[in-house]
């Protein structure tokens, strides 16, 4: 008996999926408004943070502009370290002379322009009237420096310096180097402004050369000695571990004369 094929599966049909309600206006609207608007919480917790931020902050530039604390003063420098930079010799050179400390600028000077200061203070000391002037408005005089050219060894500077309501002191200095410290050596009055453009006759070199220690005292260097072997004595050796040395030139020594006593008598020629 054939077999009989099996029976085909009888496939049910899927049931429609309802359509989603599309929303409505007033639901889209209600749902902008609670993503984009914080809640009351939010709010609160931010206006916390910013008052625990600002209040310390206000209380503590209250306090400090009300208290009464003292006005500092500068420190007091030494004249070496002052010393050190041409602009600032020549700023406190102008500031202790403007203020009629001529004794203390003269610290700051050398050869005439030191004589020239000790010799206000001098006039100081005999007249003493207008120089206490400048010493009570020492609080008013104010003081800048230009530098208008600066090399190792020498430097010009340019000061002015108001005191109270006279007419501004001008004066044009020359600076040397002498072991690390600076000096002025030439103060002149100035005619121009400060910060006008620079003279030649203001510029410095900007190299130098230092002398040499080994120099004579006219400034001239020592040529150093040559070594001289008599021939056949070849030239000296570098000793054990250093380098060696360059051979050096030896200068020809010419043989002395032989005295004619000394000198062997020629061979007679045999006659024929």
């Amino acid at each position: 008996m054939p077999a009989e094929p099996p029976p085909e599966p009888i496939e049910t049909p899927a049931a429609p999926v309802p359509a989603r309600a599309r929303p409505s206006a007033s639901e889209l609207a209600e749902a902008e408004r609670r993503l984009g608007s914080p809640t009351p919480l939010t709010l609160r917790l931010l206006g916390v943070v910013c008052l625990a931020t600002l209040l310390p902050w206000i209380a503590a530039k209250v306090a400090c502009n009300d208290r009464e604390s003292p006005v500092r003063q500068p420190h007091d420098l030494a004249t070496d370290v002052l010393a050190k930079n041409p602009k600032s010799t020549a700023l406190e050179l102008a500031q202790r002379a403007a203020s009629g400390r001529f004794r203390e600028a003269a610290e700051l000077g050398r050869d005439d322009v030191a004589q020239e200061l000790l010799d206000a203070d001098a006039r100081c000391q005999k007249e003493p009237a207008p120089c206490e002037k400048r010493r009570a408005a020492a609080e008013r005089v104010f003081t800048r420096a230009v530098v208008a050219s600066r090399g190792p060894l020498e430097a010009t500077v340019r000061t002015e310096s108001h005191v109270g309501d006279e007419p501004p002191e001008r004066f044009a200095m020359r600076l040397s180097n002498v072991e690390g410290r600076w000096y002025v050596v030439r103060r002149t009055p100035l005619t121009g402004e400060v910060d006008a453009p620079v003279l030649p006759e203001e510029q410095v070199s900007p190299v130098a050369i230092r002398p040499a220690s080994g120099s004579n005292p006219h400034g001239q260097l020592l040529p150093a000695p040559t070594l001289q072997l008599p021939p056949g004595h070849g030239t000296p050796g570098a000793p054990h571990g250093a380098s060696p040395v360059a051979p050096q030139s030896v200068a020809p020594v010419s043989p002395a004369p032989r005295s004619p006593a000394l000198q062997s008598p020629a061979p007679a020629e045999s006659s024929p």
